[in-house]
């Protein structure tokens, strides 16, 4: 996926805020980087688009592969971040979910298979199981279907997105042990029909975090930002005001 998951959003979240949207390494429309692949590398990344654009404890967004990944910045950096919104993800120990999501994470054969296709058609299953399980309420444009695609069918990037969740078994029993020293305020959502990646993850989350707070996104599947997007970007702001405190 890109940052077009979030085209929903981005006129009702700039009347408000300043807008940052970033395609991490090796997706959406980033360049494919072999450097920048675990977990903990992707976090590395994030405090570099942190200095970049000279952001000082910025509210961050990032569901699904950001979960992890500002999971271990704030365990690694704390107080940079004044708040996040995770979830619809595996983060924290022994993830959940349906065989193919714990294949793609604990079985290299499975990886192996997707990528012996080559990029133009591992991509495109990739993608095409990817929308199949994603949505529940509502279907991305063909334009920004497309995006997604061209985003995993450069084997490159695609081998980088398998390794990717090739490292969970490494990083998420670490995360496990890290997320209760984050005193940072997080937001835990997860759609409720999500048949891919179990919603046992985010709550098993959201019981570790010490400041945290939980909620399902009602009729939505596993892109539950992009799924409903109303209910999920009203939750957004709300916290966001919390934090605040407006």
């Amino acid at each position: 996926m890109s940052i077009l998951t979030y085209e929903h959003w981005w006129e009702r979240l700039s009347q408000a805020f300043d807008v940052v949207a970033v395609d991490l390494p090796n997706h959406g429309g980033s360049a494919p980087a072999r450097h920048v692949t675990t977990v903990s590398q992707h976090a590395r990344f994030l405090e570099k688009i942190l200095d970049h654009f000279d952001l000082s404890h910025p509210h961050f967004i990032g569901p699904d592969v950001g979960t992890p990944t500002v999971l271990r910045f704030m365990a690694d950096q704390p107080g940079r971040i004044k708040s996040a919104t995770v979830g619809d993800a595996g983060a924290v120990g022994k993830v959940e979910g349906a065989l193919l999501f714990r294949a793609l994470v604990y079985s290299r054969l499975i990886r192996l298979a997707i990528l012996s296709a080559g990029g133009p058609i591992g991509g495109r299953l990739y993608c095409a199981v990817a929308n199949s399980i994603g949505y529940r309420l509502t279907r991305p444009s063909s334009k920004t279907k497309a995006d997604y695609r061209a985003g995993s069918t450069q084997f490159a990037k695609l081998r980088a997105q398998s390794g990717f969740l090739a490292s969970y078994p490494n990083e998420t029993p670490a995360l496990e042990q890290d997320v209760v020293k984050i005193e940072t305020p997080v937001q835990v959502l997860h759609g409720e029909y999500d048949t891919f990646v179990s919603v046992k993850n985010s709550q098993k989350l959201d019981a570790l975090l010490p400041n945290s707070r939980f909620a399902l996104i009602a009729g939505a599947a596993h892109y539950a930002w992009e799924d409903a997007p109303e209910d999920y970007l009203s939750r957004v702001l709300s916290f966001i005001d919390e934090v605040e405190g407006v």
